[in-house]
């Protein structure tokens, strides 16, 4: 199974299968870009976030992803550069992806943003409410999806 999303002019894929949904990955999930950004796109930020019954966790933080970027391949959960860009410090206080483990039903959520500027000037590791905040002032257009 393989999800996306669709949100014009971006979709973004994920396979339903990706081992990187188990509690066992060290890896990252592999996510596919495709369709036009919009006029004045510099850069790219996602944010991956875990919904469980009783929270939402931020899972997988990245930005500064150069306007090119069409894919994100699997890489070790806490290498902090990807495809040019960089990670966040997640809920689980990782800078870097942190697998989903703990038991019961989680909803995936996937925030994909278009940004304004080639980079949101923040280091590795910076901390969700920061790199949100930043992300708020650039945003030209985002994309989301809710896969369950």
């Amino acid at each position: 199974m393989s999800w996306s999303i669709t949100a014009a002019p971006f979709k973004v894929s994920l396979s339903g299968s990706d081992p990187a949904l188990q509690c066992s990955s060290a890896n990252t999930p592999v996510l596919k870009f495709s369709g036009t950004p919009p006029k004045g796109t510099k850069s790219y930020a996602i944010i991956f976030w875990d919904q469980m019954p009783s929270s939402l966790s931020g899972r997988w933080l990245v930005f500064d992803l150069p306007r090119g970027t069409t894919s994100l391949a699997a890489v070790s959960a806490g290498n902090l550069k990807l495809a040019g860009g960089q990670a966040a410090t997640n809920e689980a206080k990782r800078a870097g992806y942190s697998a989903i483990c703990s038991k019961g039903h989680h909803d995936i959520y996937i925030d994909y943003y278009a940004l304004n500027v080639a980079s949101l000037n923040l280091p590795a590791g910076t901390p969700l409410q920061t790199l949100h905040s930043a992300i708020k002032r650039h945003k030209l257009q985002e994309a989301k999806a809710h896969l369950t």
